[in-house]
C-alpha cells in the first residue's frame, strides 16, 4: 500500500482552518479544498505504516514545509469559498 502523508497533514491543517471560516463544509467543498492543497504541495509518499509514522514526525519538524501546507490550505479555502462547486439551493 502506498500512502501520502502530505494527505494526513492536509486533512489535519484543514480541520483547524475550516473552524475560522465560513466556508461551505459540504463533500464537495471539503475534496475541492484537500485537491487544490495537495496539488500545491510536493507529495510525501511511503510504503509502511512505519515509514508513515517517520514521515509524519519528519514533515512537522520542518517549518518551511509547515507554511507551505498553511498557505496552501488557506489559499484553497478561500478559494473554494468564492467559487463553490456544489449544487445550490434556493
Amino acid at each position: 500500500m502506498i500512502i501520502n502523508t502530505t494527505e494526513f497533514v492536509v486533512d489535519d491543517r484543514m480541520k483547524t482552518h475550516l473552524k475560522n471560516s465560513d466556508c461551505c463544509t459540504c463533500e464537495q467543498c471539503l475534496e475541492d479544498i484537500k485537491c487544490l492543497s495537495l496539488n500545491k504541495l510536493p507529495p510525501r509518499y511511503v510504503s509502511s505504516p512505519k515509514g508513515e509514522l517517520f514521515s509524519k514526525i519528519d514533515q512537522q519538524m520542518v517549518s518551511q514545509n509547515k507554511m507551505d501546507v498553511e498557505i496552501a490550505v488557506i489559499n484553497a479555502i478561500e478559494f473554494v469559498k468564492a467559487h463553490p462547486r456544489h449544487a445550490r439551493t434556493s
